[in-house]
Formats: structure tokens, C-alpha cells, sequence
């Protein structure tokens, strides 16, 4: 009976030892898994957001500039600057396109060739915006340039699986052909695996475009 207590100790001894094992295990268990699921872009501070987690994007089809198809895989192998507007916008696209050029003109003379992104212009307003038309408008800013239109259903499918508004405003006693069209005027960033990975906020300025794109593309390197 005189070693009963002591029996009592020496249990209640191996039961915080093994308790002590099972928190520390759980302890390296989260922080294993935690390890494994962050990514280089969780602290990346733009004007605008960079998602963790890039996403992938449904097949889409639109014609460029030249006639020719451009689709989803078009995206892969390069970072792609992506932003949706039309020939007829007064201000918002200009100036976009503009700050754009300056932004890959500064590209140009900091990275090597496979670092540089292609620009991509989407015409919301496939009724007016020709191909014809997007190349003579994408090619007044740069050369470089790509502008894609398509049918009124495949722009729509494609503005509304990337969260893009475009609402046309018809003009006050004007025929239907003249308009106007709101629409957003965030640009969209695609990783070389063809999946977005950032919005950048207007208003857009070279400056702050070609560092803030610099920093993504360091961290995912």
C-alpha cells in the first residue's frame, strides 16, 4: 500500500510527458502544413491586390488585331498585362494605354526580353470595335501592343468570369450607335501559367506599375 502514491507520480508523470510529445508534435504539424500552403506573394504590398493563390480561368476565344485567334493558351509562357476598354473611350482607356507604353518603355531598358509582358487591350463594345479598327487604334500607342474583340456573347462570358462591368449608356436622343460604355478599369496581371495573379487599381501610372510588377515578378522567382 506504501507505494501506491508513488505509482500515482510516476503515471501521472509519463502522462504529461506524453502530452507535452503530442502538443510539440501538433505544434511542427500546423506549422508543416501552414509552411506549405503560403506563397511568396501573401505580403506583397501594390497599388492594388495580389491574390496568394493565383486562378486559373475558364477557355475564352477572341480574335486579335491581325485576325488571328486568341485564346486561353495565348497567356501561357509569359506575364501578361490585361485591360478591358474600347476605341471610343474619352479618357479612362487613353490614359491607361498611355501610362501602359511608358511603363513598358522603362521594361524595356530593366529586363531581359523573356521578363517583358505583353499588353492585351479587350474591346468591350464588339459592335463598333472591328478588328481593323482595335489595330488602328492598340498600334498608335505601341506596336507592341495586342488588341482583342469578338462576338457580343463571348466579350460578355469573358468580362463576367473575370468580375469586369461594362454598361453601355445610351446617349439622350441620339441613334442607337451613339453610346457610351462604363466599365471598369482595374488592369489584370496573368502569371506565366496563364492564371491571374493581381489586379492593379486605378488610376494607373508608370511608375508605380513598373515597381509594383517588378516585386511580383521577384517573388515568384
Amino acid at each position: 500500500m506504501s507505494n501506491l502514491p508513488h505509482k500515482k507520480q510516476h503515471s501521472l508523470l509519463i502522462f504529461i510527458i506524453l502530452l507535452i510529445i503530442i502538443i510539440v508534435a501538433a505544434v511542427f504539424i500546423y506549422l508543416g502544413i501552414k509552411g506549405k500552403t503560403a506563397t511568396p506573394f501573401e505580403n506583397i504590398k501594390i497599388a492594388g491586390v495580389v491574390l496568394p493563390h493565383a486562378q486559373a480561368i475558364q477557355p475564352f476565344q477572341l480574335i486579335d488585331q491581325n485576325g488571328q485567334l486568341f485564346n486561353q493558351n495565348n497567356l501561357k509562357g509569359k506575364w501578361t498585362f490585361l485591360f478591358f476598354g474600347f476605341t471610343n473611350c474619352p479618357y479612362v482607356c487613353p490614359t491607361t494605354l498611355a501610362e501602359l507604353n511608358k511603363m513598358y518603355k522603362m521594361l524595356q531598358k530593366e529586363l531581359p526580353a523573356d521578363k517583358l509582358p505583353q499588353i492585351i487591350l479587350v474591346s468591350v463594345d464588339p459592335k463598333r470595335d472591328t478588328v481593323n479598327r482595335m489595330k488602328q487604334y492598340i498600334q498608335v500607342f505601341n506596336k507592341n501592343f495586342i488588341g482583342l474583340q469578338g462576338g457580343e456573347a463571348e466579350t460578355i462570358a469573358f468580362e463576367q468570369q473575370l468580375h469586369i462591368s461594362a454598361i453601355k449608356m445610351q446617349a439622350a436622343g441620339q441613334s442607337s450607335d451613339h453610346y457610351m460604355i462604363n466599365h471598369s478599369a482595374e488592369i489584370l496581371l496573368f502569371n506565366p501559367e496563364g492564371k491571374l495573379q493581381a489586379y492593379f487599381s486605378y488610376p494607373h501610372e508608370a511608375n508605380q506599375m513598373d515597381a509594383d510588377y517588378k516585386l511580383i515578378l521577384n517573388a515568384k522567382e
